[in-house]
């Protein structure tokens, strides 16, 4: 059974956002209810999802990209699974992209892709694509430029496929995938720069309460009020205030969300306003799934 902290993190810091706890025994939160298909994705070649960021400026819209082996593109598309354009980043290379996010920059807003991923452990290197965020999208494709942001791990090479980007300070946050043990957790120095490489500093660890144990996707609240972090088989709510880090609010104690039994289930992220969760999995065809949550 939980520890009576447990159940006290998951009711009572979840109320400045949404709704408590149903049963806080098993540790699961009724934050957001059961996920329900809204369509299947069009575009033929958005067949391996890896990352979804939401669009902060057009309604309904989210972007999606590949894994890695695919072009250097991400893709617009509705929340009922219309293909709305591509997007070709220009002097970008796809080594192994594995999530994205929406977040401040110096310009605005911008959408972050990174390319985190390394199975063998054996890269020197990882880039993040920094692009102003688009506030109109044309059919077919269209070219974005982005600026390359390289950094390195102080403790040698890692495999990541969580990126998250605080929607307030601008704090760049990525955790480690492991089959076992606690995952690290790691920061990039303020402000990010370019033509220099980065050194990532470790700032704690998280591990998933039960199941599977590497994590594949996450997501930060558009206040910085939850945290959302995903594996395969599940979805766990971190809750967040907003003067936290991520590394402090993946500290604390998760609740376990609905999720839908999605193929090699990897992408989730907060809609726009923060009411809406969206997951998307792999295969040609993928349905598109959306989890709405309450506030009080």
């Amino acid at each position: 059974m939980p520890s009576l902290h447990h159940r006290l993190v998951c009711c009572v810091l979840a109320l400045p956002l949404i709704a408590g706890c149903s049963d806080p025994d098993s540790a699961e939160c009724s934050q957001c209810g059961a996920p329900a298909g809204q369509g299947a994705i069009v575009q033929p070649k958005l067949v391996e999802t890896s990352g979804l960021a939401a669009s902060s400026t057009l309604p309904g819209v989210f972007y999606a990209h590949n894994d890695s082996g695919n072009s250097a593109r991400f893709y617009a598309v509705s929340r009922t699974g219309e293909d709305l354009g591509i997007f070709d980043v220009d002097n970008a290379m796809n080594e192994d992209w594995e999530d994205m996010d929406s977040g401040p920059c110096p310009a605005g807003n911008c959408l972050y892709i990174g390319d985190i991923g390394d199975n063998e452990r054996e890269r020197l290197a990882y880039t993040l694509y920094r692009m102003v965020e688009p506030t109109v999208i044309q059919p077919g494709e269209q070219a974005i430029s982005a600026e390359r942001l390289v950094f390195t791990y102080p403790d040698g090479a890692h495999n990541a496929e969580v990126l998250l980007v605080h929607p307030i300070t601008g704090e760049v946050t990525i955790v480690t995938k492991v089959g076992k043990g606690p995952a690290q957790v790691f920061a990039l120095p303020l402000p990010l720069v370019t033509g220099k490489t980065l050194m990532a500093r470790q700032v704690g660890e998280a591990r998933p309460p039960k199941g599977a144990n590497e994590f594949t996707g996450g997501s930060i609240h558009p206040e910085g009020t939850a945290l959302l972090m995903r594996t395969n088989s599940s979805l766990y709510y971190y809750p967040m205030q907003p003067e936290q880090t991520a590394a402090e609010a993946l500290a604390g104690e998760p609740c376990a969300l609905p999720v839908a039994d999605e193929k090699n289930g990897e992408a989730v992220a907060w809609l726009a306003g923060g009411a809406e969760i969206i997951t998307l999995g792999e295969g040609e065809g993928a349905q598109i799934h959306v989890s709405s949550c309450t506030r009080d």
